[in-house]
């Protein structure tokens, strides 16, 4: 049984498409294609230090409940008005009942 409950925050996955605008040029755009409540966890940076692992490794993790619409790692999750990039992708214990979606931040 999952706890509802933990899905508390809310976030929304988009596609990435180039479209051409009025005068011809590709331009990057972004399409909404899921909006939902996850459970989310982020790497705490003392496990990073206790790991000898680079911050820059930090990642955090959107765990959803499995959707019926696909995901696929070249999608970006909006998160609190940040963009993350899917890393991992991972149908916990093939259950078909929760997604956990390892992501990072992207910083520009």
């Amino acid at each position: 049984m999952i706890n509802a409950g933990k899905y508390n925050l809310k976030i929304t996955i988009y596609q990435e498409t180039i479209v051409k605008d009025l005068d011809g040029f590709p331009q990057k755009t972004l399409t909404a294609v899921l909006t939902t409540y996850a459970s989310v966890k982020t790497t705490k940076g003392f496990t990073l230090i206790i790991n000898g692992t680079d911050f820059e490794k930090a990642l955090t993790n959107f765990t959803i409940r499995y959707p019926v619409t696909q995901i696929t790692r070249d999608m970006i999750v909006m998160f609190k008005g940040k963009q993350y990039e899917i890393q991992y992708l991972n149908n916990i214990d093939e259950a078909d009942v929760e997604l956990e979606m390892q992501c990072k931040e992207v910083t520009h």
